[in-house]
């Protein structure tokens, strides 16, 4: 199971490569970061409405009784999502798509890495690994090495 989620990720960020690429390409169409930021939201919205319609992956839930049981900070995710949406769009033109999502992977190693190791969220602990640590320092140095032209 473990590999099989592995391999999930490894699409997923495949995914987020090539969004980068496409909404950097609505923006010269609608000659707006901002427009093409919320295009790209609306039709992610409209394909998780209608998985949420068909109760494919939990449908609905326990609905908007649920929501009254989270947190405020539980609902910052599309927030969040704003940041790293737009950020691509007005970064690809101008550092390329691979330094983009590399620097990207940098910033997302090192904020779930203070996740893990803080336990914030209501993630599980996991405890200082300087394995872990190196990981992310190579990271680094490859943002340095494939950002040179």
């Amino acid at each position: 199971m473990r590999s099989l989620l592995i391999c999930l990720m490894v699409g997923a960020g495949f995914c987020i490569a090539i969004q980068g690429a496409v909404n950097s390409r609505l923006r010269l169409a609608v000659d707006s970061p901002v427009l093409s930021s919320a295009i790209s939201f609306l039709s992610g919205g409209l394909v998780l409405i209608l998985l949420m319609t068909t109760g494919a992956l939990g449908g609905t839930g326990t609905g908007l009784k649920g929501m009254q049981t989270a947190p405020l900070w539980a609902f910052l995710g599309g927030v969040l999502g704003i940041g790293y949406v737009l950020g691509n769009i007005l970064s690809i033109p101008r550092l390329g798509t691979a330094t983009t999502i590399c620097s990207a992977i940098v910033g997302q190693m090192a904020g779930s890495y203070l996740v893990d190791t803080f336990g914030w969220f209501g993630v599980a602990k996991l405890p200082f690994s300087l394995t872990r640590l190196v990981g992310m320092i190579l990271l680094l140095v490859g943002v340095i090495l494939v950002q040179k032209r």
